[in-house]
């Protein structure tokens, strides 16, 4: 070969190194800029690991919808219930991390740490926190209302005349409700028998229906019920009475102070690899939507106080609340399972 062909042949070759390299430099920025927009352009699916009609269905489904509207693509509500919500919480923990699919859950995420001595997933490796979207003032004990009970003190009397004989309903295994229970029957040196549920929802409607004798519920998933006179509450957790239901004492008026440690909240995760972009903007669209005054003003009428923190505010909280679920297990006297 002369040396002007290998010269051109040469040539020949190095422009084509230069095509890819141009192709390629394109692809990056395309997937830098235009890729990114893209997202969503398929439903999203938030999973919630409880059953439907609770407390926090209830939120989720509101939250779904302003997502919906704000992101153009579906939200599609998954309710995943078992094990207090492990089951739902390890679908998504295992689920592709691409911002199609989200957990929505309550305080049990910090709970079964302290319950389980082994779970499926690491709930601090395995979730990016999104942001906590609000906590309850506390939650009500509630009886049906073929008792003839009208107060928190009449509720023990009975209790300790009929010994292991009432029941009290709770979310699951594990579930704050249940801490709940245990937590009041240890301070009133009582012993109610414990009917776990797969949700608060379902418990909530077996006390109604008159299947259960009582229930620890929050203000989200009681307060209907208990201005239509359902149920009669007998006391609420939370340090302060609840504005819009001012006429239940607290624990701590009656002398229980330590059931003020018992609140519900409500948060988003996403499984962890999910985009940072895709985070932060379900994490912007929440918060805008809980500083909405006709938000303010349903949370406060179902007794919810709007949260809204960044990721990671949210991350400390978790770190923070399951040593402090840790700490009310061991007070509670409530085996690891």
């Amino acid at each position: 070969m002369s040396s002007r062909n290998a010269f051109t042949g040469f040539g020949l070759y190095i422009n084509i190194l230069l095509a890819i390299c141009l192709l390629g430099s394109s692809f990056a920025v395309f997937s830098q800029t235009g890729g990114a927009e893209k997202w969503p352009v398929r439903p999203i699916k938030m999973v919630i690991p409880f059953s439907a009609g609770g407390p926090l269905d209830h939120l989720a489904r509101k939250i779904g919808q302003k997502l919906t509207d704000a992101l153009g693509a579906n939200v599609v509500i998954d309710n995943r219930a078992g094990a207090n919500g492990i089951i739902g919480s390890d679908h998504v923990a295992k689920s592709l991390a691409d911002g199609y699919t989200m957990l929505f859950m309550t305080g049990s995420f910090t709970a079964n740490p302290a319950l389980y001595k082994k779970l499926p997933f690491d709930p601090i490796k395995d979730f990016i926190p999104v942001t906590q979207v609000g906590r309850s003032y506390g939650l009500v004990l509630v009886v049906n209302n073929s008792f003839s009970v009208q107060s928190l003190k009449d509720l023990i009397a009975l209790s300790k005349t009929r010994t292991g004989q009432l029941n009290y309903a709770s979310g699951g295994q594990g579930n704050l409700t249940h801490l709940a229970g245990e937590l009041f029957n240890h301070l009133a040196n009582i012993q109610m028998l414990h009917i776990p549920y797969k949700g608060s929802g379902p418990a909530m409607t077996d006390v109604l229906a008159k299947q259960v004798d009582m229930t620890f519920v929050s203000t989200v998933g009681s307060i209907q019920a208990i201005k239509e006179k359902r149920v009669i509450p007998m006391a609420i957790s939370s340090s302060i009475r609840v504005p819009t239901l001012p006429e239940i004492p607290t624990f701590t008026e009656l002398g229980f102070k330590e059931m003020e440690q018992i609140y519900g909240w409500y948060g988003i995760w996403y499984p962890t690899g999910t985009p940072a972009d895709r985070v932060e903007k379900v994490q912007n669209i929440v918060q805008q939507f809980l500083k909405h005054p006709d938000i303010k003003t349903h949370f406060d009428e179902i007794g919810l106080i709007p949260v809204g923190s960044s990721s990671s505010e949210f991350a400390q909280f978790i770190t923070e609340d399951i040593m402090h679920q840790n700490k009310l297990f061991k007070i509670a006297k409530v085996a690891t399972q």
